[in-house]
C-alpha cells in the first residue's frame, strides 16, 4: 500500500513538473509580424505595422457574456493608453457573423480595431485560441508576454504596460 502511495506521489510530482515547465516555456512564444488581418472597416493591417508597439489582442465572441462584461474596462484601457502607443485588437470569432460583430461595436461603442477570423487563421496564429475571452499582450519586440484565459486583471495589465514605458 505504502508503494502505491509513494509511485502516485511521484507520478503526480513528475506531471506537476512537465506542466510547469511546459506552462513556462509557453509563455515566451511570439507571433509572425507577417500575420495580417482585414479589419470590419475592410482595412488591412499586419503586425509589423506595429513593431516598436505594445499590442493587446483580445479573442471574444458576440454571445460571450465575459466578453461583454469586460468591455467597458476595455474601452477605458483603450482612452488611458491609446495615445501612449497601446494598440488593441479585438478579434471575433469565426462562428461570429459580420451584422454581429458591426452591431456589437456600435451598441457598445468599441473604439479599436477590431477583425473577424472568419477562417480561424488569428486564432491558429496563436497557439489555437478556442475559448473566450482569451488575451495576449504583445510587447514592442513582438514577445508575447502575457496571455490570460477570462477575465483580465486590469492591475497586472497596467503593471505591464508601465514597465513597457506607457
Amino acid at each position: 500500500m505504502k508503494t502505491n502511495q509513494q509511485r502516485l506521489i511521484f507520478i503526480v510530482i513528475v506531471l506537476t513538473a512537465l506542466f510547469v515547465v511546459f506552462w513556462l516555456t509557453s509563455n515566451k512564444q511570439s507571433v509572425s509580424d507577417e500575420l495580417s488581418f482585414t479589419d470590419i472597416d475592410n482595412q488591412t493591417h499586419a503586425l509589423s505595422d506595429y513593431r516598436g508597439k505594445p499590442i493587446l489582442v483580445i479573442f471574444w465572441a458576440t454571445d460571450c457574456p465575459g466578453c461583454i462584461q469586460e468591455m467597458p474596462e476595455l474601452i477605458q484601457l483603450h482612452q488611458t493608453y491609446a495615445d501612449k502607443g497601446l494598440i488593441m485588437i479585438g478579434v471575433a470569432m469565426a462562428h461570429d457573423t459580420p451584422e454581429q460583430i458591426q452591431a456589437m461595436r456600435a451598441a457598445r461603442n468599441l473604439p479599436y480595431t477590431i477583425t473577424w477570423d472568419n477562417k480561424g487563421e488569428i486564432a491558429t496564429a496563436f497557439n489555437n485560441v478556442r475559448v473566450t475571452p482569451t488575451h495576449f499582450l504583445i510587447a514592442p519586440d513582438g514577445e508575447i508576454i502575457m496571455r490570460k484565459i477570462g477575465a483580465l486583471n486590469m492591475e497586472r495589465l497596467t503593471q505591464d504596460l508601465q514597465s513597457m514605458g506607457i
